[in-house]
């Protein structure tokens, strides 16, 4: 058989049987889990509940000698204004049930998120300390928490 007639068998296959045709067609008429649903999770809510268990404890103004005030990372929508850096920040006006200057903004990053279905996101991220209040002895920016973007999740 030449090469010419054993190209021309093998595209005639080709054409007549699509390539992973069993694979393809049971994975798109029997699904085994939901389609992923995209959400927004409002900053507002993801403080509440990264604070739920420390705001049971009373705080100073200050942090005492070794003792460090909580600091938690959480998840934040991407933004200019992230990465044009808040770091040092404090909440301007009550937010998420903390009075205004309570809370505090350590650090800004970004991370791999939440990973389904073989999708993963990738979310920003700010770690946020709860304090007694604004110290004299710590440089702070006042910032508007409520401006900052829903983090993305999947349900």
């Amino acid at each position: 058989m030449s090469t010419y007639n054993r190209r021309s068998l093998l595209a005639a296959l080709g054409a007549a049987l699509p390539l992973g045709l069993g694979v393809r067609g049971e994975a798109s008429t029997s699904p085994r889990e939901p389609a992923p649903t995209l959400r927004l999770r409002p900053f507002e809510q993801a403080v509440r509940e990264a604070f739920a268990d420390h705001r049971r404890v009373p705080r100073t103004a200050g942090a005492g000698v070794g003792e460090t005030p909580p600091c938690l990372r959480v998840e934040v929508g991407d933004c200019d204004l992230i990465r044009g850096g808040v770091q040092g920040c404090h909440n301007d006006r009550p937010f998420a049930g903390f009075p205004a200057g309570h809370l505090r903004i350590i650090r800004t990053g970004s991370e791999p998120g939440p990973l389904h279905q073989g999708i993963r996101l990738f979310v920003s991220t700010v770690d946020v300390a709860m304090t007694g209040g604004l110290s004299p002895d710590v440089p702070s920016r006042p910032l508007d928490f409520a401006s900052l973007p829903p983090a993305p999740s999947f349900s």
